[in-house]
């Protein structure tokens, strides 16, 4: 069942522009962006969580983002999966 949310238009926004490269609909890249989240929090450490709430702090986030879904950006994220979870293996 869906449910109706107020979002801001700066995120709708976003989302409309990332959701484009990925040929994905507003609602589909908040969701898509809510799962990440949703994965990340639950394999990172606190200290790890606490470094990517300061940098979702700083106005350089977009362009973190920008880099998520490229292979630099996949290769990253398993290496800092792996650093500070102990729970990536590398056959996955």
């Amino acid at each position: 069942m869906s449910k109706s949310v107020r979002l801001s238009d700066e995120l709708v926004e976003q989302a409309k522009q990332e959701g484009d490269l990925f040929h994905r609909s507003p609602p589909q890249q908040i969701e898509h962006w809510a799962e990440v989240g949703r994965v990340m929090e639950s394999v990172l450490s606190y200290p790890a969580q606490a470094r990517v709430m300061q940098t979702a702090l700083r106005k350089d986030l977009d362009a973190a983002l920008s880099v998520v879904e490229t292979a630099k950006g996949k290769r990253r994220a398993k290496a800092v999966i792996a650093r500070t979870s102990g729970r990536y293996s590398r056959g996955k």
